[in-house]
């Protein structure tokens, strides 16, 4: 009887957005089970994406959304009550309720009805795959208040809590573990004349925030192939049938923190001493096989919400978390038919970071550092944290798009970017010279590597060029890593006896991260042991103006060769052997490291047999020409179409992710029709 009453509750909710007929939406599975989506709407399309994405990962779906609900906490515990904290600390809860009707158009409201009635009827039909029963039914604001979360936390917001926490903010803009490369080619540079794009994000491989491929399909125009994330309701990186796009992340200061003076319950503020504004946020976290509530009393300052410390109060001041209109923006960039309709969509300005990469079948292509980027006053030298006792340090203004770094159709002909500095974004002649106040100086080995491979190029660029760069797995020698890990590469192994042996190996490396490389074995657990010790992404060791010691070098090294020696007997190994891809029923060689263009983030999976596995990096990946005669689309994904480890699809295309090949996706809806594994309807 309960089940049955459960079952009812679910319908009814999904009433409300009844407009959606599953009758009128197809899902065509490929060979590899990527969704191909055809619907005479694009609410239904959207409504065929929920369903689709359900079947293969709607646990992590229900994560992203119900953290809109405050009730991640419940379900997965501390890691989930953070989110719920923060949606409610920053105010994304009351401010995506009272805004969303007036800021997002009817029409793309329309669209997330589709969408999130498409989840909600899923979860009726399936309620054993419900996480959490009362969270149910997903509404239109759950699904913004998802999207305006996350981003806020990419977007700088994390890792500046990160830094009030732990008393580092002057380096709060530290990168963190995820990356991206995208590159773009004119037509007027490559050998057989057609515009070249690299997509290659680099997420977490399975998760939350781990890429989902899907190509969506409807009678009003939209049609895309490309990566979106559990609860995205549109393609967030990928290509239509005209133009492609690519997102890389940016580390401008996209906001601020500001240290206050605190006396009494208040704060000083232009001399007078005023109230904070306050809230409470009633919170549940799981713990073992109970769920515990608290309360906490939220603070607010002019500035922004209030984080205290043990080392004081800040207030945090970002954009991110004050426009919620970035799904509505990528349905926009979806649906762009030509350059000046992509352009008219990113003019909307709400996604508040990411570079953009693009290409055209025009063969234009360009690239901007996007985001919104606070004007800051000239007065002061603008250093981490900000004098919170003055209003005239507070910004209220952003950054207009005519001002933010760009450049479209170089005479250089190419144009990139791999989380690096926009002053390296092309060929010498061709970098963007403009500046802002907190605008990113700093770049890493990606960037260096891949500008260092596009001017070794005489002549045109060919296919096997572009494929070369995209897998290449060196550090350069004369770069970041080189200059920061410089003390490491000059240890005297004679000074060193019990670690000469490594020592030598690290000498005699070529600097590429092979599968039967034994210095790059070495060099991975190095870096893993570094990392250990600092407790701060690697990219931080790239940017920071210390040089990595000689005494932590040669602490790392020890502790590298005993870890070898005790899980493997010998220090005799290639990195193939302890840095693995793995999943399910597939174990293999990984090859890439950090920082390289073949990026490979692996973490210790298996102590007692020292194998490290791949848990971020590269992951989707699509490499596309476009030419007047359309598009050829190339894409993988790391491990498979879906996360469910029952499907025949959970692992299936990671041997061709580790060889460097890719299956070939197409818009040509009789070729999919005719090699689909299965065709249905939602519901069937």
């Amino acid at each position: 009887m309960k089940n049955i009453i459960t079952l009812a509750l679910l319908l009814i909710g999904t009433s409300l957005f009844a407009q959606i007929n599953p009758a009128n939406i197809v899902i065509v599975r490929d060979s590899f089970g990527v969704p191909h989506i055809y619907a005479n709407t694009d609410a239904e399309a959207a409504y065929g994406l929920a369903w689709a994405h359900s079947e293969d990962d709607f646990e992590h779906i229900q994560h992203n959304l119900l953290s809109a609900k405050g009730l991640l906490g419940s379900v997965i515990g501390k890691e989930g009550v953070l989110f719920d904290y923060g949606m409610k600390f920053l105010g994304i809860d009351t401010f995506v309720d009272a805004n969303l009707n007036k800021d997002l158009s009817p029409e793309f409201i329309k669209v997330m009805q589709g969408y999130v009635q498409g989840l909600n009827d899923y979860a009726a039909k399936h309620p054993d795959e419900v996480l959490m029963k009362q969270a149910l039914p997903f509404t239109v604001n759950d699904a913004v208040k998802g999207y305006t979360l996350n981003l806020a936390l990419m977007s700088g917001v994390g890792m500046a809590l990160k830094a009030i926490k732990e008393d580092r903010i002057t380096e709060f803009y530290a990168p963190n573990e995820t990356g991206s490369n995208a590159l773009a080619i004119a037509p007027s540079h490559t050998e057989d004349g057609k515009a070249y794009l690299l997509i290659n994000s680099h997420q977490p491989i399975e998760g939350r925030f781990a890429w989902y491929e899907a190509h969506i399909s409807s009678a009003e125009g939209w049609d895309a192939i490309g990566g979106l994330f559990p609860g995205g309701a549109t393609i967030f990186v990928g290509t239509n049938k005209n133009l492609g796009w690519a997102h890389t992340t940016n580390y401008h200061t996209i906001g601020d923190i500001y240290k206050l003076q605190v006396k009494g319950g208040k704060y000083l503020y232009d001399g007078k001493w005023l109230p904070f504004a306050t809230r409470k946020a009633k919170l549940k976290v799981k713990l073992g096989g109970i769920k515990l509530g608290v309360t906490k009393k939220l603070y607010y300052s002019e500035q922004g919400p209030v984080f205290k410390s043990k080392h004081g109060y800040y207030a945090i001041r970002f954009p991110s978390y004050r426009d919620l209109r970035a799904a509505e923006q990528w349905y926009r960039m979806n649906k762009a038919r030509n350059w000046g309709e992509f352009e008219k969509a990113i003019r909307m300005e709400a996604v508040a970071q990411f570079n953009i990469i693009y290409s055209d079948v025009q063969g234009n292509i360009f690239w901007q550092s996007a985001g919104m980027f606070p004007i800051r006053s000239t007065a002061i030298p603008w250093k981490q944290p900000i004098d919170g006792t003055r209003s005239d340090l507070v910004w209220n203004k952003l950054l207009p798009y005519s001002q933010k770094p760009a450049l479209f159709n170089p005479s250089c002909g190419y144009v990139f970017n791999c989380n690096q500095t926009p002053y390296n974004c092309s060929g010498d002649a061709c970098n963007w010279q403009g500046g802002f106040i907190g605008c990113q100086p700093f770049q890493y080995n990606r960037g260096e590597r891949f500008g260092e491979m596009m001017k070794q190029i005489n002549g045109k660029v060919t296919w096997a060029d572009f494929m070369r760069i995209k897998f290449d797995n060196s550090y350069c020698k004369d770069s970041s890593y080189a200059k920061r890990f410089a003390n490491v590469y000059k240890l005297d192994e004679n000074q060193y006896p019990d670690i000469a042996d490594g020592i030598r190996t690290l000498k005699q490396w070529n600097w590429q991260g092979n599968t039967d490389s034994k210095g790059a074995a070495v060099a991975m657990l190095m870096h893993h042991y570094l990392l250990k010790k600092h407790k701060f992404p690697f990219a931080m060791l790239m940017i920071r103006k210390e040089l990595v010691p000689a005494e932590e070098a040669v602490w790392a090294l020890r502790e590298s060769k005993k870890f070898l020696l005790k899980t493997h007997g010998t220090t005799d190994v290639t990195l193939g052997t302890i840095q693995r891809h793995i999943r399910g029923n597939i174990n293999i060689p990984a090859d890439g490291l950090r920082e390289v263009n073949r990026a490979a983030d692996a973490k210790l999976y298996d102590k007692k047999l020292g194998i490290f596995r791949i848990e971020s990096g590269d992951g989707y990946i699509q490499m596309n020409k476009y030419s007047p005669s359309g598009v050829e689309i190339l894409s993988i994904n790391a491990y498979g179409a879906s996360a469910k480890p029952s499907s025949k699809h959970y692992n299936d295309q990671m041997q061709m992710f580790q060889n460097h090949q890719f299956k070939t996706m197409t818009f040509d809806k009789e070729t999919i029709m005719r090699n689909a594994e299965r065709i249905y309807r939602p519901g069937e």
